[in-house]
């Protein structure tokens, strides 16, 4: 059992959903971190973030936060959030957000089941 540690950085530029990981197959995944950028010179963002539960083949917000000002950062797990999720072979994480300008920061480490 092999374990990997990861940084895996995604640029969103639209404001449709979009996968920023997916957990690789034979793998469990211990995410500790996802930081979000708001690129935009301007304008404030509304962020999703958004569980793929690839068994169930279901999404699930897992958490918002609004109103996050241009060229700020929020962290999803930190504080009273949840502070690691657990991922399983083929779920992912998904974000959404009102802008088209974010940078989307997860820190994970992945074990390796073989």
């Amino acid at each position: 059992m092999a374990n990997t540690y990861k940084n895996s950085i995604s640029v969103v530029s639209t404001t449709n959903i979009q996968t920023v990981y997916t957990c690789p197959a034979e793998t469990v995944a211990l995410v500790k971190s996802v930081a979000a950028y708001n690129a935009h010179a301007s304008a404030a963002a509304d962020w999703t973030l958004t569980l793929y539960d690839a068994s169930a083949t279901s999404n699930v917000i897992y958490a918002k936060a609004g109103s996050n000002a241009a060229a700020a950062k929020v962290e999803f797990l930190e504080g009273d959030s949840s502070t690691l999720l657990v991922l399983e072979e083929s779920d992912a994480l998904k974000f959404t957000t009102t802008v088209t300008s974010a940078n989307i920061s997860i820190s994970v480490l992945q074990q390796d089941r073989t």
